[in-house]
């Protein structure tokens, strides 16, 4: 009979693979949506086309290589079946981790199938879109440096398994910050395929096209410090595995998606970094109030890590100062992570917002003021979120009788 551990190793290794598989897919669909429509004007480009399509074929890769170290090395596929739950659950993490990172795939299909584009106006634009397609991979590659991370310092490569169950719910925590911000990817393969457009006109609006493209890998790289944050300070990565309460286990889970959920709003960063781009090819001067713009949505993902720090911190794991925290306080910290990460996602109205202001300032510079009143209005859900959040994770003071958090 196959044990728990082993039924959640099965699970990952679906996750990592599946997910990573529907991102590739759709992203090579819609890249190659752009092939054969280009194909079918000059059938000259095809070669060119298919290479740009296949850039995020990579990411379903990514998973099913992950899957297959998964079911292989924790002997899954042969019929072994004593795998530790705590090892079943790290394993849970890295599959999440890269799963819901190949989600990347489907921004850098919106960037390949822009470059394929551009190749029916100007062929000399291959090697620009290429790079400009290349960045929204990076996130996949953050999620499988996590998710190799995970299965080698839980014994899964190395060959001695976690038997720890809250340093496994800290996988899972760092596995769903690293694996879902790296849907950001979507917004900075909507500002990549903008930059490809501009470029095509201008060569010269590469550098400034990259600037406004690489903004919303930021929210990427918050969700990589705080998978990497969890994964040390429970000692996974230190090889000395510490033994933590289940409510820090859990709270790790907490933190992930506050962080995970809330780097979305690199969705409404990447829309109105997209207008930005557009607005500098024709007046170079809207730089900086483009900039301006294009940052907004940003502060939603500042709160999530804020929120994220507070928890990892509170808890004793940032300190070094590890606390005996009840389960149920972990469960808030849960509830404290959704509550400002999926709020999170109110970032995406802000860019839309932010992404017409932008036009508008473009035309008329003196509506800059107002355009940023419409702008910051949908952020005010996020702070309301946010002091939902402090106020769940202060509450756990008084409520508990024990002094475990305070701000």
């Amino acid at each position: 009979m196959i044990s728990e551990g082993a039924a959640l190793c099965a699970i990952a290794a679906g996750i990592a693979v599946g997910g990573a598989g529907l991102g590739s897919g759709i992203g090579t669909g819609i890249s190659g949506s752009m092939g054969a429509r280009v194909v079918a004007k000059d059938s000259s480009k095809f070669s060119k086309a298919l290479m740009l399509q296949a850039l995020p074929q990579t990411q379903g890769i990514y998973g099913l290589l992950i899957a297959v170290l998964i079911i292989v090395k924790t002997g899954v596929i042969s019929g072994s079946s004593e795998i530790p739950i705590a090892t079943g659950l790290a394993c849970l993490g890295a599959g999440i981790a890269i799963g819901f990172a190949g989600f990347s795939a489907i921004g850098q299909g919106i960037a390949a199938g822009s470059g394929i584009l551009a190749l029916s106006e100007k062929e000399e634009t291959l090697g620009k879109s290429m790079v400009f397609s290349i960045l929204p991979e990076t996130q996949a590659i953050y999620g499988l440096l996590i998710a190799i991370l995970i299965l080698y310092f839980s014994g899964v490569m190395s060959g001695e398994l976690i038997e720890n169950v809250p340093v496994g719910l800290g996988c899972i925590g760092a596995g769903i910050a690293v694996g879902v911000t790296k849907l950001s990817a979507m917004g900075q393969g909507t500002a990549a395929s903008s930059a490809i457009a501009s470029v095509t006109e201008k060569e010269e609006m590469f550098g400034k096209g990259m600037v406004f493209s690489v903004l919303p890998e930021t929210q990427a790289i918050y969700g990589l410090l705080i998978a990497i944050l969890i994964l040390y300070f429970t000692g996974l990565l230190s090889g000395n595995i510490k033994e933590i309460p289940l409510g820090i286990g859990v709270a790790c889970v907490g933190a992930g998606l506050s962080i995970g959920v809330a780097g979305l709003s690199a969705i409404g960063q990447g829309i109105a970094a997209g207008s930005g781009i557009s607005a500098v090819s024709e007046k170079e001067e809207m730089f900086g109030k483009g900039m301006v713009f294009s940052v907004l949505p940003e502060t939603q993902a500042i709160y999530g890590l804020l929120i994220a720090i507070l928890i990892l911190y509170f808890t004793g794991l940032l300190s070094g100062n590890i606390k005996e925290i009840p389960l149920g306080i972990g469960i808030a910290c849960v509830g404290a992570g959704l509550s400002i990460g999926v709020a999170g996602l109110s970032a995406i109205g802000q860019g839309i917002v932010a992404s017409s202001s932008i036009a508008s300032v473009s035309e008329k510079e003196e509506v800059f003021g107002k355009g940023m009143i419409f702008s910051i209005l949908p952020e005010t859900h996020a702070i309301s979120a946010l002091l939902i959040s402090i106020l769940i994770l202060q509450s756990q003071d008084y409520l508990q009788g024990n002094s475990w958090i305070y701000l």
